[in-house]
């Protein structure tokens, strides 16, 4: 068929030249199925469309080969048609998949495009299911044993949402986001903790003191670790960016308050501190301070929380150094510094004015070694873990 420009920002490259199969069957959730290949494709993927019957008579086949600009296989066609597919693609997920259709997985029934797809691709291919089905169907012992049987054969199932008495298929995110786990390894094992957003310190009981900062820089490096496999501990402080739903977090708000949840990280093998935390605290007044008169505010040097992880952690720790204006040379210097006083595994140094939304530049210093990144924010998130000591 006519390939026509794709109709989407691209937000990573890490299934590119990746052919994922996705099988579509007859749950209601089967209308999310073109907004599910947008996002695969906003990675990078090529996407078959396969479905069954009922899947047609909720979402039409022409929808989903206009959303992935491949022909749509809606027919059992034979079985070497299926055997070629499965051995050209990287993947088989199946999403969403239906009572009747796990069912049928795991007693061997083949009798339907993604059943028989499924067949083939059992033990030869990574295969992700997400279910959608109703919560009394979902709980039902001879459908939780059919899940065991599979899970038993190595198919990895994605949770459901459990709302409205129903087991809801998983957010397209989260779905894309498993797809990517399960081809990328680079970081299995790996347990990261990131630390990131900006904190504050208060004034009255209305106002606060804080740092200008967006948060971008750590959800990319959270984001990235858990597309690479990594286990992910995610501490967040304010943001002005939206978290992805497949990353859990805990937040805080002062410096207290971090440094009161640094055991949530202590398991992790390593700490990545892109946060943007108050360098001043100010003697807090009780209630609100009134704007109808001018007050001064004595500010004092706040701890340094490098500092004090450094001291209860025993982990690598990769710090940041941001600048606005400053010389390369005098960025290098001040980064170093940084990096003795505070007993630093590697830190990662910007000039703030090289930053603007979705772009960055920096230069990652890991022992005597002088690395310069430059480009998209993910991209650089990915050079930076890949990086790590």
């Amino acid at each position: 068929m006519l390939k026509r420009k794709a109709e989407f920002d691209i937000k990573s490259s890490l299934l590119k030249n990746k052919k994922i199969i996705l099988g579509v069957t007859g749950s209601i959730s089967a209308v999310e199925s073109v907004k599910l290949i947008h996002e695969l494709r906003r990675h990078g993927a090529e996407v078959y469309p396969v479905v069954t019957d009922s899947a047609k008579k909720i979402i039409h086949p022409s929808s989903l080969e206009y959303a992935s600009e491949n022909k749509v296989v809606e027919e059992l066609t034979g079985a070497i048609e299926h055997v070629r597919l499965v051995e050209d693609s990287d993947l088989l997920l199946i999403a969403p998949a239906t009572a009747n259709t796990i069912s049928k997985m795991a007693t061997g029934i083949d009798d339907s495009p993604v059943t028989s797809v499924f067949s083939n691709a059992l033990e030869k291919i990574p295969v992700l299911v997400v279910p959608a089905m109703h919560l009394n169907m979902y709980t039902n012992p001879i459908i939780v044993k059919n899940i065991e049987t599979l899970k038993s054969y190595g198919v990895i199932f994605l949770e459901p949402q459990m709302e409205e008495s129903k087991a809801k298929i998983a957010d397209y995110q989260s779905i894309a986001a498993e797809v990517i786990r399960s081809l990328h390894d680079e970081l299995r094992g790996r347990r990261i903790g990131v630390i990131g957003g900006s904190s504050y310190e208060s004034i009255d009981d209305v106002r606060v003191i804080t740092n200008n900062s967006t948060g971008e820089t750590a959800m990319d490096i959270a984001t990235m670790a858990y597309y690479l496999g990594a286990e992910v501990k995610l501490l967040m402080g304010s943001v002005k960016v939206a978290i992805p739903p497949f990353l859990k977090f805990e937040t805080f708000s002062n410096l207290d308050s971090l440094v009161s949840k640094i055991g949530t990280v202590k398991d992790c093998d390593t700490v990545i501190v892109p946060a943007a935390l108050s360098d001043f605290t100010a003697e807090r007044k009780n209630g609100k301070i009134s704007s109808n008169r001018s007050f001064s505010i004595t500010l004092k040097p706040a701890p340094k929380f490098l500092k004090i992880l450094r001291k209860e952690f025993k982990g690598k720790i990769v710090g940041f150094k941001a600048e606005f204006g400053i010389s390369r040379k005098e960025l290098l210097s001040k980064a170093r510094e940084r990096m003795e006083e505070y007993s630093l595994d590697m830190i990662v140094a910007n000039d703030l004015k090289d930053v603007r939304t979705g772009f960055t530049k920096v230069i990652v210093i890991k022992g005597k070694k002088e690395i310069d990144l430059e480009g998209e924010k993910t991209e650089v998130a990915k050079r930076i873990l890949e990086l790590l000591p």
